[in-house]
């Protein structure tokens, strides 16, 4: 396991993505150590940070290895 360092801005908006990193830092795992048991490119996870979304079955496969899973739920209906 590598040296945790600081915390940098999360600038990208999407809350998936959101709670990734802030489980990652919480975690103190670094980008370079998840990537590599996700097998992605570390500037992918960069890029998430940043500007991009990823895709499902990514970030998928990094919260499962922070240990958890990505669920979908049914809204409410406002309207009734």
């Amino acid at each position: 396991m590598r040296k945790f360092r600081y915390r940098p801005a999360i600038v990208n908006n999407n809350p998936v993505v959101r709670f990734l990193f802030e489980e990652m830092h919480r975690q103190r795992c670094c980008q370079m150590d998840l990537s590599e048991k996700v097998g992605l490119h570390r500037d992918t996870l960069r890029n998430w940070r940043t500007k991009h979304v990823p895709r499902i079955d990514d970030i998928e496969a990094a919260l499962n290895c922070l240990g958890y899973t990505l669920k979908a739920v049914k809204i409410k209906n406002k309207e009734k």
